[in-house]
């Protein structure tokens, strides 16, 4: 396990970008079996819990948005591709060779891949928040600490929804 992790969440880290992460205790980089005795989980660690989880509910709010685009332009592109083939079909049995037809499956085509650029952000968000949220359970587990967290979203306002987290911690 990267023992940064534990780091990360305590107090007493220190940060530079000659020495990387050391510990204000003992000035050295971490060093240690498992869990840190001299671990300090207030401040850091809370503010680091609250904004991992919501990073995670954040993405899993979009959701029903992602998938709803997906629907929507996947149906618009089938349409467009379908009109374009028909479009030829009734040119070509009118005798009419042309392109027109092509251009318009090749933007029906344009627009799947539109649809489906949403879906690979979400799930990409998705994994990358899930993953840290592991990594910090991992972490936790360990110290045998627990924790209830309770997310309460306000009103969206110019773009930015504040968040308000109520953050119960247990330790075992």
């Amino acid at each position: 396990m990267d023992l940064a992790r534990h780091c990360i969440l305590c107090d007493n880290q220190l940060v530079n970008i000659k020495d990387g992460t050391t510990c204000s205790l003992t000035n050295k980089k971490p060093d240690f079996n498992k869990t840190c005795i001299k671990i300090e989980l207030n401040e850091k660690f809370e503010q680091r819990v609250k904004k991992i989880n919501i990073e995670l509910e954040n993405v899993n709010r979009t959701k029903i948005d992602t998938y709803g685009h997906v629907a929507i332009f996947t149906v618009i592109s089938f349409a467009v591709i379908f009109g374009g083939y028909y479009i030829g079909k009734y040119a070509f049995d009118s005798g009419v060779i042309s392109t027109v037809p092509l251009i318009i499956i090749a933007i029906g085509l344009g627009i799947l891949v539109f649809a489906v650029g949403p879906l690979n952000k979400f799930r990409n968000e998705l994994n990358i928040a899930k993953t840290n949220k592991e990594k910090l359970d991992e972490v936790l587990s360990l110290y045998k600490i627990d924790y209830d967290i309770d997310l309460e979203y306000g009103e969206k306002i110019h773009g930015t929804r504040e968040v308000r987290a109520d953050l119960k911690i247990k330790r075992r």
